[in-house]
């Protein structure tokens, strides 16, 4: 002879579901406290600086470096010589880490005709080329202000000027 077992149901209702969720509000509750959550909060006192997408490290992460060049102004005067890493338009390059505004240019905005064929114009004479940057001690934006020439002694600026593809700055 063979044994019947009878199973018993379960009734349906919240019983069953109140173990599941009581998981669920112990587990939110954990991983929402406030001494979980990593927010970065923007000091008031300090300017906030809009990179540009990685203009500062032409997208690689180099944050000690950035810290740094937010933070400092260059001394008037200081050289900088180094090689040119990036364009970002007609009169503003990136000079190994450093974004230099031409001092004394005015260039029309990149994405406008006269604008792009500024910033052709620019990255015909320096891409890849070793410039010395003599620094004014003031910054635009996020920019250091400065004047730099290629290795023959030429200003970037003047050249650009000269051939009409900005004018001179008349602030």
């Amino acid at each position: 002879m063979s044994k019947v077992t009878k199973f018993r149901r379960r009734k349906n209702g919240l019983s069953s579901f109140l173990p599941v969720i009581g998981c669920a509000v112990l587990l939110s509750a954990i991983v929402l406290r406030p001494e979980n959550q990593t927010a970065v909060q923007q000091d008031a006192s300090k300017p906030r600086i809009i990179r540009g997408g990685g203009a500062w490290t032409d997208g690689s992460a180099r944050k000690s470096v950035r810290r740094t060049q937010e933070t400092s102004t260059a001394s008037p005067g200081a050289q900088l010589v180094d090689t040119v890493t990036r364009i970002r338009d007609g009169d503003t390059i990136v000079v190994g880490l450093i974004p230099i505004r031409i001092a004394n240019l005015d260039c029309a905005e990149r994405g406008s005709k006269s604008g792009d064929r500024a910033t052709r114009q620019i990255t015909g004479i320096v891409k890849g080329v070793q410039l010395r940057c003599t620094l004014e001690g003031r910054r635009s934006y996020d920019r250091e202000v400065g004047v730099c020439s290629l290795p023959d002694g030429r200003d970037i600026g003047e050249i650009l000027i000269v051939g009409g593809y900005c004018q001179r700055w008349r602030g």
